[in-house]
């Protein structure tokens, strides 16, 4: 062989070679920004009294790349890309094995949103979020644990999410989220404390009832005052018992209807007060614990529906 032969061997064999370490690196790259990533939108944190886990899914941070996806591909299903670039890398820890089964394909927003959604996102401070979340997580876990990690999972304003917050399972909070303010703080015990619940008490053979629906409001509103007594949502509770309203809902308190159970609940129609079942909730567990004043969080968490209402002598007040 001679020497031109030699050194053309030679390099080709170090085009090889560096075009493996090249493709190899770029893998590495790949591998590395896919951490990067994880961990940007991923913010993981314990109890340090009881070292009960929770994690915080920034899903809005996914939004972004959603929208030059879509931008690159102008004739691909939006339902489409949104459930591979937004659901799927977070499917496993907001969505996977939840007792209350969303349709996420319905937050897929519009592109006429696109611009609005963008601008939300560019205010909203993510350290800000961690540590407000963080607080109210680990007060509310102060006074009732779970052995289930709870996880947090924070959207951008969803045009047809139904709250602004709501647990659809055990350890499973969704934030749909709007201009910050100190609600947020009492508003995730609230949440908190119905993953718990969720976590400890339900089961799929589990058929909620009206009451059930207003005595699992009542203990969440009762938590938040518990955990933030400042600062909890507990302003919209009416003091008064109004036999006209009630009369309205007294014969949903069995049903297991959506419909009859939402208009108890929420108000707003027939004539009923905006948030009356949460009201109405709230002073079913306050009429039970002023009978029952030893009673722990953990206990009256645990106590039936039907417990609280009858044992709490709540009729007597519409009597």
């Amino acid at each position: 062989m001679n020497t031109t032969n030699k050194v053309l061997i030679t390099i080709c064999i170090l085009l090889i070679f560096t075009l493996s370490a090249c493709k190899k690196t770029e893998q590495s790259h790949k591998e590395i920004n896919s951490e990067n990533e994880q961990r940007t939108i991923s913010y993981s944190f314990k109890n340090p009294n009881t070292e009960q886990e929770f994690n915080i899914i920034h899903a809005y941070l996914l939004y972004e790349n959603y929208f030059e996806t879509v931008k690159d591909n102008p004739d691909e299903s939006h339902y489409k890309l949104y459930k591979e670039e937004i659901i799927k890398p977070v499917y496993e820890a907001c969505f996977k094995d939840a007792e209350i089964r969303v349709n996420v394909l319905e937050w897929t927003p519009k592109e006429s949103n696109f611009d609005s959604i963008e601008n939300q996102i560019e205010s909203m401070n993510t350290d800000h979020l961690n540590k407000v979340f963080e607080e109210s997580l680990i007060k509310s876990s102060d006074i009732l644990s779970s052995d289930k990690k709870t996880t947090v999972c924070i959207f951008p304003r969803l045009e047809r999410f139904p709250s602004d917050m709501m647990t659809i399972g055990a350890g499973k909070i969704i934030v749909s989220y709007r201009k910050f303010d100190n609600s947020y703080k009492p508003n995730m015990a609230h949440e908190y404390h119905h993953s718990v619940w969720f976590r400890k008490h339900y089961t799929e053979n589990y058929n909620l009832t009206g009451l059930d629906h207003l005595i699992l409001e009542g203990r969440a509103v009762m938590f938040e005052t518990l955990v933030y007594p400042d600062l909890n949502s507990s302003y919209y509770v009416d003091e008064s018992f109004n036999k006209e309203y009630w009369s309205k809902i007294q014969s949903y308190l069995e049903s297991t209807a959506t419909r009859e159970i939402d208009e108890m609940k929420f108000g707003g129609s027939s004539g009923l007060p905006n948030n009356y079942g949460y009201s109405e909730g709230y002073k079913m567990i306050r009429s039970y614990l002023n009978l029952h004043p030893n009673m722990t969080v953990e206990e009256w968490t645990s106590k039936s529906s039907k417990e609280i209402f009858e044992e709490g002598n709540y009729i007597a007040n519409y009597e």
